[in-house]
């Protein structure tokens, strides 16, 4: 064989071996630490602007992962790291997370994520999970297009005043001062940093409503954006509002004492108003001194100043100031309301308001949803549904309703069942021993934790514990924060599998599993 034979032959060789590794690929274990490499670098779009970044989202182990310091650079939000730990001061609160853990603590609760942060060539990468949790974000994911979308009312909350985006598009952050709903077309007033913008507000934006206190968001109109709110206004190119989020953060409760100065609720909160602070009973202006002991009131403060900027009371038998005067000629005889328990998403509570026939029955669900529709059938009979939606949390809430004609509106009618609502379940942030630890003692206390992001509290005797494939509820302590179970009886060497169950009071459910192992040789 000559030596160009030999050479053709190496090379065929070589070439052979390149395409054998580059079908097999590397080993498993390499593969499951990197990146899954997509067809293309994956684009990032924040509110439909490109976020121009060389660290592009990733996917891991099936999991879409997002770099967390371009975002939160390109929203203003300051990010420090500290090791292994990062935290950020984000627009009413704040979010501190650890590479490599299942929970990060998000404005002072801990939330169990999907996947943990990551680092991935020197960046910090996060699950979608977090970034809803920090921000409110959600997204969407185009494998086919390589483009990730992701949409929040939050994004931008940090920047300054204004921040234009590279499509022309424009975002507003600020208080409002001022809503004018008696304009063509209606408009809203906001300031920040003694700056101050007028945005006219078309009939299409979809406008969202959002109690930071309880991480309750509805769809909500103009008028229900009120003056001491935080709004973000997400423009198009030719200025009109694509979306608005209002977000505020309440007390809500009835008074249980009144004095000169203050009002206090019956779950202990005092509520002392300012000299801004504006004050309405059933929707007309007030003072302190109109508010009596049984009022059902809402307190909205400024999220991130804490500021009261509004107190809304609430009081059975009277008319609103958006309605007609009081009619005699129109009666409420009875009002019930089906729910008995908190709710979650997708419930429905039935209402019947029985009174003078041929009226309009409309129904309030405290001043969350106003002026809902009551069908009369048969004459006298008014009946209504309220369908509980997403991310709406509420807890103790009125549900009023009343009669209306030409001659004016019935007094107004309060249900002796209040609303409970929940739509996010419990989470289990801690457990012990943790997940993959090495005990020396048979016997181990093992135990779990429970928080939830809403008002309505858990069900005690929905939590549950079972070790290695056994109930073993009835040897534990529980209560609403914790579940603990002390072993009678050594357990051998090996690994233990526990399991933990809780629901809340409207039945949203959450599990978490974890092992340990016990060595005591």
């Amino acid at each position: 064989m000559n030596a160009a034979s030999r050479l053709r032959r190496r090379l065929a060789v070589a070439f052979a071996l390149a395409f054998l590794a580059g079908a097999l690929g590397p080993p498993a274990a390499v593969v499951a630490a990197q990146p899954e490499r997509p067809l293309r670098t994956i684009a990032l779009y924040l509110n439909g602007e490109a976020l121009d970044t060389d660290t592009p989202p990733q996917v891991v182990r099936g999991h879409l992962l997002l770099p967390l310091r371009p975002i939160f650079e390109a929203l203003g939000i300051p990010l420090t790291r500290d090791g292994a730990t990062l935290t950020a001061r984000l627009p009413a609160g704040s979010v501190s997370m650890t590479l490599n853990s299942m929970t990060a603590n998000v404005n002072g609760k801990v939330v169990t994520l999907d996947v943990p942060a990551v680092e991935i060539g020197g960046t910090a990468y996060v699950s979608l999970r977090l970034l809803n949790a920090a921000l409110g974000a959600t997204a969407t994911y185009d494998q086919r297009a390589s483009r990730v979308e992701l949409v929040s009312g939050l994004l931008g909350r940090a920047t300054g005043f204004q921040a234009r985006g590279a499509g022309g598009g424009s975002t507003f952050n600020g208080i409002v001062s001022a809503v004018d709903t008696l304009s063509a077309p209606p408009a809203i007033t906001l300031v920040q940093g003694g700056q101050s913008h007028t945005i006219n507000v078309n009939s299409d934006a979809k406008i969202y409503l959002e109690d930071a206190t309880v991480h309750s968001q509805v769809v909500a109109q103009l008028a229900e954006i009120h003056v001491g709110d935080h709004l973000t206004a997400i423009l198009s190119k030719d200025g009109r509002v694509i979306e608005m989020h209002d977000v505020y953060a309440s007390d809500n409760g009835t008074i249980a004492a009144v004095s000169p100065g203050a009002i206090v609720l019956q779950n202990g909160k005092v509520v002392q108003p300012g000299k801004a602070t504006q004050i309405t009973l059933n929707g007309t202006a007030a003072v302190l001194g109109d508010l009596v002991v049984g009022d059902y009131v809402t307190v909205r403060r400024n999220p991130e100043s804490g500021e009261i900027r509004q107190i809304l009371d609430s009081r059975a038998g009277g008319a609103t100031a958006t309605a007609q005067p009081v009619s005699n000629d129109l009666k409420v005889t009875g009002f019930t309301v089906s729910a008995t328990r908190p709710l979650h998403a997708g419930e429905s509570l039935d209402v019947t308001l029985l009174g003078t026939p041929g009226a309009k029955g409309t129904f309030d669900i405290g001043d969350y949803f106003t002026g809902l529709p009551l069908r009369e059938d048969p004459p006298g009979t008014y009946k209504g549904k309220f369908t509980v939606p997403d991310r709406f949390n509420v807890n103790q809430v009125p549900i009023y309703a009343r009669l209306s004609g030409p001659s004016g509106q019935s007094p107004r009618a309060e249900s002796s069942n209040l609303l409970s609502a929940a739509t996010s379940p419990p989470q289990i942030p801690e457990v012990a021993p943790s997940n993959g630890a090495t005990v020396n003692n048979p016997r181990p206390s093992m135990y779990a934790t429970f928080v939830t992001k809403t008002q309505v509290p858990i069900n005690q005797s929905t939590i549950t514990i079972s070790v290695n494939g056994h109930d073993v509820t009835s040897a534990a302590t529980r209560s609403a924060q914790f579940i603990t179970y002390m072993p009678g009886v050594d357990y051998p060497d090996g690994e233990i599998k526990v399991i933990v169950r809780v629901s809340d009071a409207a039945g949203n459910s959450a599990s978490r599993s974890w092992s340990f192992f016990i060595k005591t040789k």
